[in-house]
């Protein structure tokens, strides 16, 4: 099932790469067919409620995937609940931010574990009391 969630993924984030891309061409008045039909091919690919969803998204200017960092959607910038977090490290299935509604997905080094805190320095502290 891993795999399932790693491959549409990919698919997603190369179909919004491509549609942002055709998007840019699109402004500069160059008509590229090519993009097109990688757009179509990965569009049959995705299976229709995660297309729908993705096509949402994509129609108020988002992206639909977005990456989970430290606890925090890369998308949003909103801290998710510790069982997402935890449905993200373990994830089987699709799952989507509270917040936004991306498709979340760890990020790459969000494995690694956060660096521990440095430990308190002893600072002396003046008295309070004056000294006779």
């Amino acid at each position: 099932m891993k795999d399932y969630v790693a491959d549409m993924r990919q698919r997603l984030e190369q179909l919004n790469q491509v549609e942002e891309q055709l998007e840019d061409s699109r402004k500069w008045r160059d008509d590229c067919p090519s993009e097109g039909a990688v757009i179509e091919s990965l569009r049959a690919e995705i299976s229709p409620s995660v297309l729908a969803h993705h096509d949402r998204l994509r129609a108020r200017g988002r992206k639909s995937v977005a990456e989970v960092r430290n606890g925090v959607c890369s998308g949003c910038h909103v801290g998710l609940s510790i069982g997402t977090v935890a449905a993200v490290k373990h994830q089987s299935s699709l799952l989507k931010c509270e917040n936004c509604g991306r498709f979340i997905f760890l990020a790459g080094d969000g494995l690694a574990a956060a660096p521990a805190p440095e430990p308190a320095k002893n600072i002396p502290r003046p008295n309070s009391r004056p000294k006779n």
